[in-house]
């Protein structure tokens, strides 16, 4: 699948010099920038990035995994971001560390734009393979990816991953092949614990190939026996420490109240009176349980009395949301925001043209294994609170769907082009 032995040589050359030039350029930003692209502070830790910085400083000296706890352990975050930072702090101090896996996201968003060339070809073809990969690598807001010290370029490139597997898996029915999509499935649930109900993408996928249920049962059970395998140290872990199974986090309620909220305003009128306990900014609990409780009872509070309002926010207004803005916190100098917000909406319209442009041709079944999972991350963030920084890694999977839409009106206008020479000479 990911051999290019295939392809002209003219293709081999091009697809090679695009990904070293990605990461030549995106080397270069980063060592240029460096600190440009923190978001907090390293004394005050008042960001994600500064905070996983320091929770691999405190995995190396108190071998225990921290955040916003001081020098207890926590539950609140998945491991791997500071796993990986703290294999940069055994070697090196802080900030070469910090430039270390900045460059490690470097080569991640090289080999991304590599997989989005693979991806474009096994659902579309060749055309729509280049273009798409011309398409990633002018996408500006990666540079700030490479450059933050966040989740994003770690799980755009475990996403795409799996998505390859998923596609190899269904095509050879190899039980080599589901066990790589079981291991690609619990390294990006340790990224990003939504990714645990991605299988609803493979029931859907074995349906449409027509899998017999016997096939169903033995690769579910091989995808599940691998990913809960890699997934066991943390559940051992959280256990052993906390004295209950906590399978990901227990750090949903924030997020899931702040998406109970419409545009992060006030629950509607006459909940503090229904529910005084919350009177005198005490919405936001001391605990997830509590903020978890607080944002079901907006949620339904907001259902029943402003019906309308709440079924446009989880549905149109967080959609919105999730993709009207880039993941571009920190411009590059000469790339302004206010610029690269007009390119990332370009790329959402035309992206999702490209959706329908592919529907209408009949294509659904040939795109589904990257529709479906564009699908499902996008509709398994709606319950909660929704921004650029989600939307990010869908993104790559957009791309393709534009550069479809963008082979297909070429492709459309030449043909219309020769039909009306062919009948000016006729």
């Amino acid at each position: 699948m990911f051999s290019l032995q295939s392809e002209p040589p003219k293709i081999r050359k091009f697809v090679f010099l695009i990904v070293a030039i990605v990461f030549l350029v995106n080397v270069i930003v980063v060592l240029a920038l460096g600190d440009h692209f923190l978001l907090g502070s390293y004394e005050k830790r008042n960001n994600d990035d500064v905070k996983y910085v320091y929770a691999a400083q405190m995995l190396l000296e108190k071998h225990t995994l921290v955040y916003n706890s001081g020098d207890k352990p926590t539950n609140f975050i998945m491991p791997t971001i500071p796993v990986l930072l703290s294999g940069f702090l055994t070697f090196l101090d802080r900030d070469a560390a910090v430039m270390g896996f900045r460059l490690l996201q470097c080569l991640m968003q090289a080999i991304s734009v590599f997989l989005i060339f693979v991806l474009a070809r096994e659902v579309a073809n060749r055309k729509v393979a280049v273009v798409a990969m011309i398409l990633s690598a002018l996408y500006i807001p990666d540079l700030f990816a490479s450059g933050a010290i966040l989740t994003e370029s770690t799980f755009k490139l475990l996403l795409l991953l799996l998505i390859c597997s998923t596609i190899n898996a269904i095509r050879t029915k190899k039980a080599s092949a589901y066990v790589l999509v079981g291991i690609m499935l619990g390294l990006s649930c340790y990224v990003k614990p939504q990714s645990a109900l991605f299988p609803i993408c493979l029931l859907i996928l074995w349906l449409v190939h027509h899998y017999s249920w016997k096939e169903i049962v033995k690769f579910t059970a091989i995808v599940g026996i691998c990913s809960m395998t890699l997934l066991s140290p943390w559940w051992i872990r959280n256990y052993s420490i906390f004295h209950e199974f906590i399978p990901f986090t227990k750090s949903t309620g924030n997020p899931m109240l702040l998406g109970a909220l419409i545009k992060r305003g006030a629950p509607p009128k006459g909940f503090f009176e229904e529910f005084p306990e919350y009177k005198d900014n005490k919405l936001f609990g001391v605990n997830d349980t509590a903020q978890k409780l607080a944002a079901q009872r907006v949620i339904a509070y907001g259902f029943k009395h402003k019906p309308l309002d709440y079924t446009y926010w989880f549905t149109v207004g967080k959609s919105i949301q999730l993709f009207d803005t880039p993941f571009y916190s920190r411009p590059v100098p000469g790339l302004p925001r206010s610029s690269i917000n007009v390119l990332h909406i370009f790329y959402v319209f035309i992206g999702f043209s490209g959706i329908v442009i592919t529907t209408l041709r009949r294509r659904v079944k040939q795109t589904l294994p990257i529709l479906l999972p564009f699908v499902y991350f996008w509709l398994i963030h709606l319950p909660f609170i929704t921004f650029a920084r989600y939307g990010y890694p869908l993104m790559s999977l957009l791309t393709i769907f534009a550069a479809a839409a963008i082979v297909a009106i070429i492709e459309i206008r030449s043909k219309r082009k020769h039909n009306s020479s062919t009948l000016i000479q006729g």
